[in-house]
């Protein structure tokens, strides 16, 4: 049984430890990275961004074990990340203990094993190097998603010039790509409540969200190690029937996750009816043109002169994901089985049987060859 966790509380701390234990606790060692949605520079409070506290309140609860807890996003293209989070936010981070990672220069190209639409996609770094990581969304109400939640956050990982690709693919299909991949490396989803954008005003869907037209204080945290099953149980708070949010829907058909969960807390009967607004309802219609494949050649021409030259068009999108490099892991010398490149391997695809020996599930990140102390491991282009 799936339990998803929905706490009240005036104390964010309270809230947001309530929760994880609910949703069955959290046991972490090593380095945790911590994802929050700081996509754009807007204060807590806001329902647009992860509220400090509950940040602060989950770097607490992973140093109190012992490990590592880093924490990093990155705001989306249009944004100056630098702004997003400001002085008297960043030092209660580092006075909580985390450590704020910054990989706006730091992305790897990664080939995702069995993804169906994201054949390849740059995401940052530390997402593959950590031992875990704590995915902590805002709720709000998304003006091309209806839902804001759980698996969106994970986009905060791809590189900001990668993201306009992802968009013009379809933007459920390869979150939901992007969310099997990383799904194992998910110990935690914690969702913050405690403030709910309501009819968000874009300023396009590459440079995010601007304000709300409201935003109502719940109060609330939400927490489970299912991210279908927290998005889920979102939507139905919000009123939403989680079947009408794509991501969920795609998610739940392909095995990923429980729409049905069990809900449990003092805020497990939480409901609040969103005001949404006309151009929230056009705006997804309008995502829709962009996205097909019969529309896109007319569509492509106006996005591009409305949002940039980052717009792709949908066939060079499809070119580019079909256009996998060949190259592979080879041993060129004498193997000392020293084990770093078995421990550095995110998809544990490496076994030591006299030498490295590779599976199927190499997504060529090339981590292995560069923390191999000897030189052994090479690229091998063809």
């Amino acid at each position: 049984m799936t339990f998803v966790s929905l706490v009240k509380s005036s104390d964010p701390s309270k809230a947001v430890s309530d929760a994880v234990q609910l949703a069955g606790g959290l046991k972490v060692s090593g380095d945790v990275l911590i994802k929050p949605n700081l996509g754009c520079a807007r204060p807590s409070g806001s329902g647009l961004v992860t509220n400090v506290d509950v940040i602060c309140a989950l770097v607490k609860m992973v140093a109190g074990q012992g490990a590592r807890p880093l924490v990093g996003d990155l705001s989306v293209l249009g944004w100056d990340a630098r702004k997003v989070l400001d002085a008297k936010s960043i030092k209660r981070i580092e006075e909580a203990g985390g450590e704020l990672v910054d990989w706006s220069a730091n992305h790897i190209e990664i080939e995702p094993p069995g993804s169906r639409v994201l054949k390849k996609v740059s995401i940052a770094r530390p997402a593959l190097e950590v031992d875990a990581i704590i995915n902590v969304p805002v709720l709000k109400h998304h003006f091309l998603m209806h839902l804001s939640g759980s698996i969106e956050n994970l986009f905060g990982l791809v590189e900001p010039s990668f993201r306009s690709r992802v968009h013009v693919l379809g933007l459920d299909e390869p979150l939901v790509d992007l969310y099997e991949f990383l799904r194992p490396r998910i110990v935690m989803n914690v969702m913050d409540a405690t403030y709910i954008a309501q009819s968000v005003r874009p300023a396009g869907p590459y440079y995010g969200p601007t304000e709300a037209k409201s935003v109502y204080k719940a109060d609330m945290v939400m927490a489970c190690k299912d991210a279908v099953a927290l998005d889920a149980v979102a939507a139905n708070v919000i009123r939403i029937d989680p079947m009408d949010v794509e991501v969920v829907r795609i998610a739940h058909n392909r095995g990923l996750g429980d729409i049905n969960p069990m809900t449990v807390g003092n805020a497990r009967k939480a409901s609040l009816k969103i005001k949404s607004s006309l151009i929230g309802k056009v705006l997804p219609y309008l995502d829709d043109v962009l996205t097909s494949q019969r529309f896109n050649p007319i569509a492509h021409p106006f996005a591009k002169r409305l949002y940039g030259k980052d717009v792709v068009s949908l066939k060079e999108a499809r070119r580019e994901m079909d256009s996998i490099d060949p190259s592979r892991i080879g041993v060129m010398g004498e193997c000392m089985r020293c084990g770093h490149c078995v421990d550095a391997c995110p998809t544990s695809n490496i076994r030591l049987n006299g030498k490295p020996t590779f599976g199927r599930d190499c997504i060529k990140c090339f981590i292995c060859v560069e923390v191999c102390p000897n030189g052994v491991l090479a690229i091998l282009r063809k």
